[in-house]
């Protein structure tokens, strides 16, 4: 696989939010994710074909946060599906961290959009969703002046992490973290999403890359 088509392979997470605080909402995911290597893990393909990871201290999770309340709702739904499908068919440089970005959308007064991308090659749809169910709850916690206790994935060794595929053979360079090819392609079925306060999240849309 070239390494232009595996920066394409991303998988892509749309949730709608309703009354969400955003400034707490980026808390909670720094504080799921910054237990984590995910943020810092970066990838490079070694003399022996296989990516490798390696980590960058200084990189860190980073929520954009975005005002579209000036635009008119069907606009704005043109404008997201045109960004999301830009952003998939771009996908993410593998030799970067962090291998993901978020944007929350703000829509309306009360109504907001979330979304969420990741390179393939770092973990599969079912680790994302675990990451967006540990969000939500540390979200909770922080809404009731409590003190998120960090995702469960933190306690794991960066090698364990739920998601990562790792080759069987292959053993890690002496710079890199382990090597890690990339994870098989995720079905486009819609899958259930966590709920966070603040109101019902009514759906949460994997998208995966867009061809060309």
């Amino acid at each position: 696989m070239s390494a232009i088509s595996e920066e394409l392979r991303t998988e892509q997470f749309v949730m709608s939010l309703r009354g969400v605080v955003p400034y707490v909402y980026e808390q909670a995911w720094q504080s799921v994710l910054d237990g984590t290597p995910l943020p810092r893990t970066a990838l490079h393909r070694g003399p022996d074909g296989l990516l490798r990871r390696t980590l960058r201290p200084e990189a860190r999770f980073r929520l954009q946060i975005v005002d579209w309340r000036a635009t008119r709702a069907e606009v704005q739904d043109t404008r997201l599906a045109e960004r999301l499908a830009g952003e998939s068919a771009a996908g993410l440089p593998l030799d970067r961290a962090p291998l993901m970005c978020a944007t929350l959308i703000r829509r309306s007064d009360r109504d907001w959009t979330f979304a969420w991308r990741y390179a393939r090659a770092l973990m599969d749809r079912r680790a994302g969703l675990r990451i967006l169910e540990e969000a939500a709850e540390a979200y909770a916690v922080l809404l009731r002046g409590g003190i998120p206790r960090g995702a469960a994935v933190a306690a794991l060794p960066g090698a364990a992490l739920p998601g990562l595929a790792r080759p069987g053979a292959a053993q890690p360079g002496p710079a890199s973290a382990g090597p890690v090819p990339p994870g098989p392609a995720s079905p486009g079925a819609t899958s259930p999403g966590p709920v966070a306060p603040g109101g019902p999240l009514p759906r949460v849309r994997p998208r995966g890359p867009v061809a060309r």
